[in-house]
């Protein structure tokens, strides 16, 4: 019988600034977003692996580095001049851990894969499993204006004895960047919690919610789309999230009848999702989803994107970049329009989405990790 996994999900930084434990009682989706652990994202790896949650900063600089305040000062001075840490703080925590997954991303990169390249070196019992924060569309642009960002990241995947590809997408993307093995696997999510505020087509109110960013301008096409819903179905209100601290752009709806929401955790948020009619979310960065996921967990349709969520959750409302507002306008107003194509595609979203439940989820890992023992 194999030895219980040891496992923990290691940032830069992190909520709390100090390491989260799953704990039965509380999971990650029950914790604080704000000052524990995020309740959607690598938490929930965390919670479902029973693991930790680890920031690597405070290793460096404290609250938790092992070093005298001299040597944390001259880290810090160190990081001042040359934007990048020393490498040369305390390992030994990590020593306890079967299994890791490390997150890269591209605000601390260089250090995170200097530390993985030395935690390798200094435990190579220990299995490594890389996966980016950002998507691969913010990637991919941020590579093309530094190459040597890019050239990090695959130093990054090297290294791993695993990658995990969260988006069915790029299957042949990131074999084709390094050898690392990179299996498909979608990102746990709590799909039982989630699915208590599962709500029928009846329940639904006649609003169209406009998911995303502005500043991203592929999300104001989404806008025109709702623009154009509303003149055939003038009784749906159009909604959107203001998002602190980041602009909202309303010159295409301004003359609309729409209403700003304010921005809820997740847990509200999924309740209002449950009742809106319809979710529009133009986002064509290859993402996991998360928009999507929630959307199938509460009943409620999502178009416009080309997420791993939308295609594997909603197979026949996909979009791409070069997807006409024609053809989207279209397709919501088939869903709006009839109820019996309505509830057979929220029925299969709520069915697939149990895939991704913390029980499969962590099999599915945990089977991955002993193949790489091998």
């Amino acid at each position: 019988m194999p030895d219980p996994l040891k496992f923990a999900v290691i940032e830069f930084n992190s909520k709390s600034g100090g390491i989260w434990r799953h704990t039965p009682d509380k999971p990650n989706y029950l914790a604080d977003p704000k000052t524990e652990i995020d309740t959607t994202s690598f938490g929930c790896y965390v919670s479902a692996l029973e693991g930790e949650h680890i920031p690597l900063r405070p290793f460096i600089i404290g609250p938790l580095a092992k070093s005298s305040p001299p040597v944390i000062y001259y880290r810090k001075i160190y990081h001042k001049l040359l934007r990048r840490y020393p490498n040369n703080y305390s390992l030994d925590y990590f020593k306890q851990f079967t299994a890791v997954i490390i997150v890269h991303e591209i605000a601390n990169g260089p250090d995170i894969t200097a530390f993985t390249k030395r935690l390798k070196s200094i435990y190579p019992h220990l299995i490594i499993l890389g996966v980016p924060t950002q998507p691969y569309g913010i990637l991919v642009d941020h590579w093309n204006k530094y190459p040597a960002a890019k050239t990090d990241f695959i130093q990054f995947m090297d290294i791993c004895d695993g990658f995990l590809t969260l988006v069915k997408s790029l299957e042949e993307i990131w074999p084709a960047m390094s050898s690392t093995p990179a299996p498909y696997m979608p990102q746990p999510y709590p799909v039982e919690y989630a699915l208590r505020n599962f709500q029928p087509p009846a329940a639904k109110q006649p609003i169209i919610f406009i998911a995303g960013v502005t500043s991203r301008t592929n999300i104001l096409k989404g806008h025109q789309v709702a623009v154009n819903l509303q003149r055939q179905f003038p009784d749906h209100q159009i909604q959107l999230t203001k998002i602190p601290d980041l602009p909202l752009d309303l010159s295409i709806i301004k003359n609309t009848n729409h209403k700003i929401i304010p921005f809820e955790p997740w847990i509200e948020h999924l309740e209002y999702l449950s009742r809106v009619k319809l979710v529009i979310n133009t986002d064509y960065t290859q993402t996991r989803g998360r928009v999507q996921v929630d959307c199938a967990a509460v009943g409620t349709p999502s178009i416009g994107a080309d997420s791993d969520g939308q295609v594997d959750l909603f197979p026949n409302q996909p979009a791409y970049s070069d997807t006409s507002i024609h053809d989207l306008v279209t397709q919501a107003s088939h869903l709006i329009e009839d109820s019996d194509l309505y509830q057979q595609v929220t029925s299969y979203a709520s069915q697939k989405i149990h895939t991704y439940n913390y029980k499969n989820s962590a099999a599915r890992l945990t089977k991955f990790i002993e193949s790489l023992k091998l």
